[in-house]
């Protein structure tokens, strides 16, 4: 089977991207006519994924981001540079990369929308196919408590914690959530949610948490990495289920975010509402104590 073979099967996947339009999905280096040896798929093919696949042998790569920084030609210099690295490491391996993103931020079931969810562990409604946007009631339980389920549910994922606008002592029973970037609150305000969960680069702060302090919104915010490579890591069943006789696996691309905090300014941020919550093994009685011990 050669890698456009491949490549076809994901779009044939993909009914509501827009082909003929716009669409994120494509092949970003290499060429696609050869055939399929080994399948690597990542959140990102970073260098060390791409230096793993040249030691394993593998030859095609599935990205779900872009992995030259920016799609964009206004490039900074050290862009530049780090672009033709990465293009000398893929040439040694005739390695061919695919970006994967418009159809696995949304294909039931296998992709990063669904899998995002049902790690997060609650009954949630179904998902519009073409949407980022989800909402669930939950057994009430105060932010911080959800923050520290949160933390806990990242840190296979490599995420070491989240952070919280608002008030982390509220009560909250119907949580609204999206995906990656695509965490716009105002499309969660139609859940009429008392607490949302957003990635780090879906919001702004001059926009999205100043309105929701404003407007006692509890945000719990992730890495848009940490809410979605479980998503990439089920790709591998994906092909496992639909072509059997690919060899395919996870590659780790180095996203480990560590969250750390200095004791003096605690005080400071629970006054401004900007809470970091440290991976807590899923423990609210841990959560409820290292709240209260850092007052």
């Amino acid at each position: 089977m050669k890698i456009k073979d491949v490549i076809e099967c994901l779009k044939n996947e993909g009914t509501w991207v827009r082909w003929n339009r716009c669409t994120r999905d494509r092949v970003l280096f290499g060429d696609d006519d050869q055939e399929v040896k080994k399948i690597g798929v990542c959140w990102v093919a970073t260098n060390r994924v791409i230096e793993q696949a040249l030691e394993k042998g593998i030859n095609f790569i599935v990205s779900h981001e872009n992995i030259f920084y920016t799609t964009g030609t206004h490039l900074e210099t050290k862009l530049v540079e780090s672009i033709e690295h990465k293009k000398d490491l893929l040439s040694k391996g005739n390695i061919c990369v695919y970006r994967c993103h418009d159809v696995w931020d949304s294909i039931p079931n296998y992709g990063v929308s669904d899998v995002w969810a049902k790690k997060l562990g609650f009954d949630f409604r179904d998902r519009v196919i073409n949407s980022y946007y989800q909402s669930a009631n939950i057994p009430k339980q105060t932010v911080s408590e959800l923050a520290a389920h949160v933390a806990n549910v990242l840190k296979e994922d490599g995420e070491e914690g989240v952070y919280v606008f608002g008030n982390v002592n509220k009560e909250v029973s119907h949580l609204a959530i999206g995906t990656g970037a695509g965490t716009d609150i105002f499309e969660m305000l139609e859940f009429n949610p008392d607490v949302v969960i957003v990635a780090d680069d879906g919001i702004t702060n001059y926009k999205d948490a100043q309105y929701a302090i404003d407007n006692d919104l509890p945000m719990i915010v992730v890495n848009h990495a940490g809410c979605e490579i479980g998503g990439l890591k089920n790709m591998v069943n994906y092909f496992n289920d639909k072509l059997h006789d690919l060899n395919v696996e996870y590659l780790d691309e180095g996203f480990k975010i560590s969250y750390f905090k200095h004791r003096l300014l605690l005080k400071f941020q629970f006054l401004c509402s900007h809470t970091v919550f440290p991976m807590l093994s899923g423990n609210l009685q841990a959560a409820a104590d290292f709240r209260h011990t850092h007052r």
